[in-house]
């Protein structure tokens, strides 16, 4: 039998399980638009360097692939020092939390999610660099070069 006072906790404790879902949903949409700002910046910076591959023979669908190939390697990198940390970081708060409330601090992390998360993070890279390739690939060389 549970004691009167605990009754009002398992109601509470199933609304905020949501709370997880819309932290990483409102990381995961802060994520892309710092790579977009970052795609944005780079493009803008690089103009010159753009319109000398342009004149080097560079057609708009490989100054687009540039800026594609950036955004994957952006991608791939944070993906390669966020997991390890967010994994570990999770795991001991995880274990700090389990500990204070005494429950057993058991914590599985499946194969899938996590490629299903490098996948979708690649892939929502290259979508959010759509914008800044199709920016960097009308990019006339004549006049970029004509400024300095």
């Amino acid at each position: 039998m549970v004691p009167a006072s605990g009754r009002g906790e398992v109601p509470t404790l199933g609304r905020i399980a949501q709370v997880p879902l819309a932290l990483a949903a409102l990381l995961a949409v802060l994520a892309a638009l710092t790579l977009a700002q970052t795609l944005v910046t780079s493009v803008r910076r690089r103009r010159r360097d753009l319109a000398i591959l342009k004149t080097l023979g560079f057609v708009q669908r490989q100054v687009r692939g540039a800026v594609a190939w950036q955004a994957t390697a952006l991608a791939v990198v944070s993906l390669v020092l966020g997991l390890p940390l967010g994994l570990g970081l999770g795991r001991w708060s995880w274990t700090a939390f389990a500990d204070g409330i005494g429950v057993i601090p058991a914590v599985a992390v499946g194969a899938l999610p996590l490629a299903l998360t490098a996948i979708g993070t690649v892939a929502l890279a290259n979508v959010v660099a759509a914008v800044p390739a199709r920016l960097a690939a009308r990019t006339r060389p004549a006049a970029i070069l004509r400024s300095e």
